[in-house]
């Protein structure tokens, strides 16, 4: 069963793009086949993976909109079994568009129905919004990843989220089986972090993964230059990090050892 997985915060500055990416290259790695779907209009993960669409180019717009076959839209991103769904500004389009369309909130399910079966892993970054595309990606999806900044502010809106996520269980999505938080650009230097860090796992117990992504330059700095980060520093913290969170993801979804 192909897992779909929407990495997802309606906060921005959570290394919620930084996430879908790394975690994407370091399944692929692992001999998984990816694909990352960009739906953010900001186009990061785009432009995180070294692919930046010129105007007229097909991309999520057109995808999720159903207005171009998938083999269309999906490029290669010149990592081994890591593929991508681009994005573009246009995309901020399909919110106006789709929110006259019946099922506009079942969208991008409908048009992974095709497809999904190609992919072992998908994963969704969202807009840091409670939108129509972030329903999108929560009504496609069967898991959530939760990437969560260990300061008080990027905390406080997470039970919203979760609130989201079990109303779409529940009127939209029977197949969203379960989310986790993943602590992110943690520094481990500040007292903050560290009582924000101990007050997640606290209150969400085993839904908060056991390991939490460290502040990291190399991760910004891989980011910026378009090149994941086993790509750009593979002996870097924030290489290793992602991909013991990849194989932990592994064994909860897949009971990898």
């Amino acid at each position: 069963m192909t897992q779909i997985i929407a990495v997802a915060n309606q906060k921005g500055g959570t290394g919620k793009t930084t996430t879908a990416i790394n975690l994407g290259a370091c399944m692929a790695e692992r001999g998984k086949k990816v694909l990352l779907i960009d739906l953010d209009p900001q186009a990061n993960m785009s432009r995180g993976v070294n692919i930046v669409l010129n105007e007229g180019e097909k991309g999520a717009y057109d995808f999720i909109t159903d207005r171009c076959l998938p083999p269309e839209v999906i490029r290669e991103t010149g990592i081994p079994n890591l593929y991508i769904v681009p994005s573009h500004i246009d995309l901020a389009g399909a919110e106006a568009e789709l929110f006259g369309e019946i099922g506009r909130e079942q969208q991008l399910r409908a048009v992974l129905g095709d497809i999904q079966d190609h992919f072992d892993y998908i994963l969704i970054d969202t807009q840091p919004s409670l939108g129509i595309l972030m329903i999108n990606a929560l009504s496609a999806a069967n898991r959530v990843i939760i990437p969560v900044q260990t300061q008080t502010f990027a905390v406080s809106g997470l039970n919203q989220l979760l609130k989201t996520i079990r109303t779409v269980k529940t009127k939209i999505n029977p197949n969203l089986m379960d989310w986790v938080v993943l602590p992110t650009m943690v520094d481990y230097r500040r007292n903050e972090d560290k009582l924000v860090l101990k007050e997640i796992t606290e209150q969400y117990g085993e839904k908060v993964l056991p390991i939490a992504i460290r502040i990291n330059a190399r991760l910004l700095e891989s980011v910026r230059k378009g090149q994941v980060i086993t790509q750009y520093d593979k002996n870097s913290t924030g290489a290793k990090e992602y991909c013991i969170c990849a194989e932990e993801l592994l064994k909860i979804y897949e009971g990898v050892a």
